[in-house]
């Protein structure tokens, strides 16, 4: 049954393995000295390549195949035929808007997806069919959500009744996001759930209908609910900062499968709630007690039949037979190092689709037969960049300076190891993590481009990051900017120092969202540090942030009142002010290049409004570019290009790199339009 997980996050968006451990050499030098061959510059456009395909779907029949790819600067879905060449695909949407998401009907003859304005994040929800041969003259397009003021997100369709989709929106209540029926044919909207209870994961019945949820309380604890008759009943409650995710409702066997960190467990298990028990049992752990349950693989049937877990790299782990002599076979096609994962799973095509994934390569996507055992390459493309081009990504560990683990990924250039100008890139949400895979991050492609103009790249998974268990994760509470994940950023760098990687007096930061607060967190509370800085869409005051949250999020809010303060609470409201950036400018020493989309509703223009105008009226080193048409983040081609070229321009001058010789001047022109004169803010 369709299970959902609704809880938004400050998330910046862009946008697997094998059945036993893969060995990584951990040696750093010694790993990287291999590849030391063409160190010339790599232009910057080919590491956004505009023909490059992503979020390949096979259609239920397995016929046809729909992806992403660029049209006009923007994401677009395309259509091919399964077996033909990708010069055969066609556009089926022509937006100058990008595509957020998109999905196949389970019928098999249309697809749905999803798209805002200019990044306001109101997504509507469209509807693509086509005629009996899926020409390109056979494209209809129908928008089904139509209030503009409103969101919508499409959690999937009724299993007995495709033509209904499940749909969760604030469309009646600004501030609440309830649950719908949407009639494909006609258009109307049916609630089903009126969510006063904060629901922030929900499973559905083969009718559509909730029967089993979690919501998100205030407190930052979770509450599971189950239907009984026509009454939600409080079945279990957890302790403060403990998670629960539901995966899967098992109609025909009463039972439900998620992913907790409850009674007493650190990490995440995959669990299993018998509904007349009412009671959990532990299907699977983590046999190296190092993450959180990162992804299950279930059947047809709702029974799960993989578990994987991720530190460093994917580690997957059949649960069933069947599939682990499948997954021994697939893993059998692949000789170098890399991450495998299952994207579908047909049961009455035969058909899987896997994805496999490369630190010095893009996503590449399979068909596997599971009658003939053979793997069939899906559109496919010969890198723009060779592989052997571009810098080894390594997971690495070092100690904070309280002895804490923090696992990290660190890119380095491949014409020096040692005595580096260095780029610390924290990641968003702050609870999210970052991966080894080139396809698995907005900033990897990024972190590429800055080896190759000779930086180190440090991405830390810093306290707070998910993934690694509850104890860590909570360990970030009340330890935004000045607390122990700055330190581990901060321990990050001097890690490097000591190992002869980092110059210490060539130090920048970058990063987006919570990443861009750790940037300027990183220049007022500890100065000294680095001698570039990129905020992307970061806040400058942890007030402001929480108070300007749309209110369809307010719902949600326990964890980051837990983890930043509650600015109605007069002491959380001190705490808040000590902690945020703004207020302490005049420690400012570092040059600083700030990037804001103005229809951002996470982190509204007002936070990078206000800490540029401060720091213009004190003399201070700071530089500002606005795109009128994004939102929290770059997504359009022509604005990710311009902030790319500034970013390698301002880190060439203020820490040394190289910058490319090469330059667009069609993309130089347009990022002139994007700064912003600073004396008129």
């Amino acid at each position: 049954m369709i299970t959902k997980y609704l809880l938004p996050s400050l998330i910046i968006g862009a946008l697997s393995s094998a059945v036993t451990p893969l060995v990584y050499a951990s040696n750093i030098e010694g790993n990287i000295t291999k590849n030391q061959v063409n160190t010339t510059l790599i232009p910057m456009a080919d590491f956004f390549n505009k023909s490059l395909v992503s979020n390949i779907k096979l259609s239920p029949s397995g016929q046809w195949i729909a992806f992403f790819q660029e049209l006009d600067g923007a994401q677009n879905i395309f259509l091919v035929r399964k077996g033909q060449p990708l010069t055969h695909a066609y556009a089926v949407t022509q937006s100058k808007d990008p595509i957020n998401s998109f999905q196949w009907s389970k019928n098999d003859d249309s697809l749905f997806f999803t798209q805002n304005e200019n990044g306001n994040e109101k997504d509507q929800i469209h509807h693509l069919t086509f005629g009996k041969n899926k020409s390109q003259e056979e494209v209809h397009l129908k928008l089904l959500t139509k209030n503009k003021d409103a969101t919508y997100a499409l959690l999937g369709q009724v299993k007995d009744m495709p033509n209904q989709l499940i749909v969760m929106s604030n469309q009646d209540q600004n501030g609440q996001l309830d649950i719908f029926h949407l009639d494909v044919i006609t258009g109307k909207l049916k609630k089903v759930l009126e969510n006063k209870k904060g629901f922030r994961s929900l499973s559905f019945n083969s009718q559509g209908i909730p029967m089993i949820a979690v919501s998100a309380n205030s407190d930052n604890t979770s509450t599971l609910y189950v239907k009984n008759k026509h009454e939600w009943q409080a079945v279990f409650d957890t302790a403060f900062g403990e998670n629960m995710t539901l995966l899967k409702y098992d109609e025909a066997n009463h039972k439900a499968y998620l992913t907790g960190d409850i009674q007493e467990r650190d990490k995440q298990e995959l669990l299993s709630f018998d509904f007349k028990t009412q009671s959990f049992t532990t299907l699977h752990q983590d046999p190296e007690n190092q993450s959180d349950v990162y992804k299950v693989q279930f059947n047809d049937d709702n029974q799960p039949i993989a578990v994987s877990y991720y530190g460093g790299h994917l580690r997957t782990y059949p649960l069933s037979q069947a599939f682990a002599q499948h997954w021994t076979k697939i893993n059998s096609y692949f000789n170098d190092t890399v991450e495998i994962s299952v994207k579908s799973m047909n049961k009455k095509t035969g058909q899987w689709q896997i994805t496999v994934g490369s630190d010095i390569k893009t996503d590449r996507d399979y068909s596997y037969d599971v009658n003939t055992q053979k793997l069939h390459a899906l559109l496919n493309q010969k890198p723009t960049i060779a592989p052997e081009r571009l810098s080894k990504r390594q997971s690495i560990n070092y100690k904070s300076r309280d002895g804490v683990n923090i696992q990290a990924y660190l890119t380095l250039p491949k014409n020096k190891l040692k005595n580096l100008p260095t780029i610390i890139l924290p990641h968003g949400g702050p609870w999210a993590r970052d991966y080894w895979t080139l396809s698995s991050g907005y900033f990897n492609p990024i972190a590429q481009l800055l080896a190759n103009r000779g930086y180190a790249v440090l991405q830390p998974n810093f306290r707070a990051s998910t993934g690694f268990g509850k104890k860590f994760l909570n360990a970030g509470n009340k330890n935004w900017g000045l607390g122990n994940m700055q330190h581990d950023l901060t321990d990050g760098v001097n890690y490097l120092v000591k190992q002869g990687i980092t110059d210490k007096s060539r130090v920048g930061i970058m990063g987006a969202s919570y990443g861009g607060y750790a940037t300027l967190a990183g220049i007022t509370f500890t100065p000294d540090m680095y001698k570039a800085a990129v905020s992307y869409v970061g806040p400058s005051s942890l007030i402001t942030l929480l108070e300007s949250f749309p209110s369809h999020y307010r719902p949600y809010l326990g964890q980051f009142y837990s983890a930043v303060g509650d600015p109605e609470v007069t002491a959380d409201r001190a705490q808040m002010n000590s902690r945020s950036p703004i207020n302490f400018v005049d420690n400012i020493k570092t040059p600083l290049l700030i990037v804001q989309g103005a229809n951002d509703p996470r982190v509204t223009q007002l936070e990078s409004d206000n800490i540029a105008r401060v720091m213009y009226k004190k003399d201070l080193p700071v530089e500002y570019i606005l795109a009128k048409d994004e939102g929290h983040g770059f997504l359009k081609r022509d604005n990710k290009l311009a902030y790319v070229m500034a970013m390698e321009q301002f880190f060439a001058k203020h820490l040394g790199g190289k910058t490319s010789k090469e330059t667009s001047t069609e993309i130089a022109t347009h990022l002139k339009t994007l700064k912003v004169d600073l004396s008129k803010l």
